[in-house]
């Protein structure tokens, strides 16, 4: 089964609030869990990230209309990749272009590998598309 990657590890960004790399903060949040990273991991910190840069940038952070108008003037590069939300698709919206993966197994459960990049080309491919599974 194929799926959207929208963020791993091997993401080649780094965070805007201390430079953090997407490995580093995948191994922090495994340090501290004891659980493997997950795709959400790497939006949420870049949800913060766009939430520091607007409060920061905003002519008075404590107004919501100032808070607004400073996101929607926010180009931002994030753990999770550029988000520029000037250019939409509609006003305060940031798109995020995706790789696709597949979980495939390997001798300690699943591992999702990113199996296309041509619409982020920066993310390496680790993996091939299988087709079929064990019965083919």
């Amino acid at each position: 089964m194929a799926t959207l990657v929208y963020w791993t590890p091997r993401h080649p960004y780094r965070s805007s609030l201390d430079g953090s790399s997407a490995a580093r903060l995948a191994d922090a949040y495994r340090s501290a869990t004891g659980r493997p990273w997950l795709q959400p991991l790497g939006l949420a910190h870049a949800l913060l990230e766009v939430a520091a840069h607007a409060l920061g940038t905003a002519a008075d952070p404590t107004d919501r209309r100032a808070v607004a108008e400073a996101l929607g003037r926010t180009k931002l590069s994030t753990v999770a990749g550029d988000l520029d939300f000037t250019t939409g698709p509609a006003p305060g919206i940031a798109l995020l272009p995706l790789a696709g993966g597949q979980w495939q197994p390997t001798g300690r459960g699943h591992r999702l590998a990113v199996v296309s990049n041509n619409r982020l080309p920066q993310v390496p491919l680790d993996g091939d598309l299988v087709l079929g599974g064990p019965d083919r």
